[in-house]
């Protein structure tokens, strides 16, 4: 008896797979970017597995959504700390006097 359930890593390329002409299309720099997409889902394809959904292109997005909200948080991050040592008057910090 074969295996009668594709793989979550085997369902992630058929998905690629299924965006090839998609990706054609795109300018270089896009398709960077596009294949960066599918990276973010196979690096949460075990965490994929664990759910039982019906189109693996569910399972794709959230991975996506979720490496890009981590991104926008890591954003905000930096982007508060950059803004608070600019609130700072030079004479608070040594760094930022003449």
């Amino acid at each position: 008896m074969g295996r009668t359930v594709v793989s979550i890593v085997q369902a992630f390329h058929q998905e690629q797979e299924s965006w090839r002409k998609f990706r054609r299309a795109l300018t270089r720099d896009d398709r960077d970017a596009f294949d960066r997409l599918f990276e973010h889902a196979r690096r949460h394809a075990a965490e994929a597995s664990y759910v039982a959904r019906p189109t693996p292109f569910e399972a794709v997005v959230m991975a996506v959504l979720l490496e890009q909200e981590k991104a926008l948080a890591e954003i905000r991050s930096r982007l508060e700390k950059l803004e608070a040592t600019r609130e700072r008057k030079p004479d608070e910090d040594p760094r930022l006097a003449l």
